[in-house]
């Protein structure tokens, strides 16, 4: 049975970790990016000094993108509209030009030819129009057909012409300015289907992004696969915005729409996948939009043609985030990779199997520009109306008590489905056991767990320690034993009446094994104390 090792070290453009043998190479630095605007500089030579307004309104409009084009309509430069919507481009060389703006949820503009002469500063007025672009009346029904670069005019056109501004606002405004940000990074240890987490670990770092990371030349990606074997290991890749928007990866991957489910209900969805296997690893996804502004709010994706078992539990997200002044940063990302285990049976057959799953990602928490001004912030989350005097239990089943309000409030904490376990002591345990304040007694609560990290539902737990009690004939040493029978199907149990401050032992009793007897010690300056019991394999004995 092989092991498992983690070896991890964070580089500016790279997040490195060895696990299983596995080597994964993470585009921190890609999903990390924040934003600025650059500052405007004198011009010199020739010109375009612009400003991009509403039509029929005159308002300036503030975080509109601009693309310089030349005469063929090639890409030359691009910018984001300031404050007072304007915009600023220096050519090398006199010629004729156009400029474009456009803004997620509306229609572009293009300008009509602009010849500039050696020296000249030309200025120039765009009107953009005011009326949205509306996804909410598309039917997904009716694009069931996958198509490799839509046609202008069909549904799933449209819907990528919005996703398109988007990824072109993430990648193009990653390479401008600097920003001080601060990143909360975390590694899991998760189950084999990613429901539930084993462990976690997390660091906040604080850091100055100066140099803009480029990802992996996407022709190597295409050419290789988005998982690559090597010496050392295996190296997973993830998508980046200048991944998705390339000509290579549009020319072999299809699209489609697709209806949101579940947390993702009420979104419309452009999906993508390949056109053929090519007998490299690719990928497969789904860029998520809300149909009422056309904002992209995430992207889903997972490995195709990947030799690993349940490969379709490995992949990632990617979360998307507009800023005020209409720039766009990934502020949260996660990946998910292997936790493999190889065994050899009779025949010398070997057999690899999916045991875990090794999740690494980040959370953008502040960003700040070189003024120290805020730009961006994380929200805090707040699970409410759970009542005073309550306890609630995440994933990660770390209790987290609620406040005066009866209301818990988490900070940094990842998007997604969380589920929760509320315990009301008062409720759920004989308040006569229960003294306020330093008493004695207190409760001891978590989760009986099984070795891959599932609960153990219908176990049977007892808590047990000598009660030594002072007699007219000296002292009196009783055992007492506390059993909580029938947990449920997240294994969650509670014990009230226990010691604190002593040494009690716990064991569990599930599918006829009871496991190893567990010393633990509740706290003395807490009422509830938490700790988890995972059943072992090897167990002190089997009831027959």
């Amino acid at each position: 049975m092989a092991g498992h090792g983690t070896d991890s070290r964070v580089r500016i453009t790279m997040l490195r970790t060895l696990l299983h043998g596995v080597r994964t190479w993470f585009p921190v630095a890609t999903f990390l990016f924040v934003l600025g605007l650059v500052p405007p500089t004198p011009l010199t030579g020739q010109a375009i000094s612009g400003i991009v307004v509403e039509a029929g309104t005159g308002i300036p409009i503030q975080g509109a993108s601009v693309i310089l084009l030349n005469r063929a309509g090639e890409r030359l430069d691009w910018r984001l509209t300031n404050v007072e919507g304007r915009f600023e481009f220096r050519m090398s060389g006199p010629g004729t030009y156009r400029v474009q703006a456009e803004r997620i949820g509306h229609a572009r503009v293009l300008s009509d030819p602009i010849p500039i002469d050696r020296g000249v500063t030309v200025v120039y007025t765009l009107e953009a129009p005011i009326e949205p672009v509306i996804l909410e009346g598309i039917r997904v029904a009716s694009s069931r057909r996958c198509e490799v670069r839509p046609g202008q005019g069909a549904s799933t056109a449209t819907v990528w012409e919005e996703a398109r501004k988007a990824l072109e606002a993430t990648s193009q405004t990653s390479r401008l300015g600097v920003y001080r940000y601060v990143i909360r990074r975390h590694e899991r240890e998760l189950d084999a289907r990613g429901r539930r987490v084993r462990s976690e670990q997390s660091q906040i770092q604080r850091q100055l992004l100066t140099i803009p990371f480029r990802s992996l030349n996407v022709e190597d990606l295409l050419d290789r696969g988005f998982v690559h074997s090597g010496p050392e290991g295996i190296t997973y890749y993830a998508p980046d915005a200048d991944v998705l928007l390339s000509d290579p990866f549009l020319d072999t991957h299809c699209m489609r729409l697709a209806e949101g489910e579940d947390e993702a209900a009420g979104l419309i969805g452009l999906s993508f996948e390949p056109t053929e296997d090519r007998g490299v690893p690719d990928i497969s996804g789904v860029l998520w939009l809300d149909p009422d502004d056309a904002q992209l709010q995430w992207l889903d994706y997972r490995y195709e043609f990947l030799d690993v078992p349940n490969s379709e539990r490995l992949g990632g997200r990617i979360r998307f985030h507009g800023l005020p002044d209409g720039g766009w940063i990934v502020r949260e990302w996660y990946i998910r990779m292997p936790r493999l285990e190889t065994t050899l049976r009779a025949g010398r057959r070997v057999r690899t199997r999916l045991v875990g799953l090794k999740e690494e990602g980040g959370l953008v928490l502040r960003v700040t520009n070189l003024r120290g001004d805020l730009v961006h912030e994380a929200g805090a989350d707040v699970i409410d109306e759970l009542g005073l005097d309550a306890v609630a239990f995440l994933d990660d089943r770390t209790p987290l008590a609620t406040d005066e309000d009866g209301r818990v409030r988490i900070t940094s904490l990842m998007d997604g489905n969380f589920n929760s376990r509320v315990f009301r002591p008062a409720e759920e345990c004989d308040p006569d056991k229960l003294p306020r304040g330093f008493g004695y007694l207190g409760i001891l609560a978590g989760f009986v767990l099984q070795e891959n990290g599932e609960p153990a539902p219908g176990a049977v737990i007892s808590v047990a320690w000598p009660e030594v009690t002072e007699t007219a004939g000296g002292w009196i040493t009783t055992p007492r034993v506390l059993t909580v029978s029938r947990l449920p199907d997240d294994g969650f149990f509670f014990v009230c009446g226990v010691p604190r401050g002593q040494p009690v032992e716990i064991t569990v009793q599930w599918n006829g094994i009871e496991s190893l007897p567990e010393r633990f010690r509740l706290l003395r300056t807490h009422r509830l104390s938490q700790k988890d019991i995972t059943i072992r394999k090897d167990p002190l004995r089997r009831d027959r």
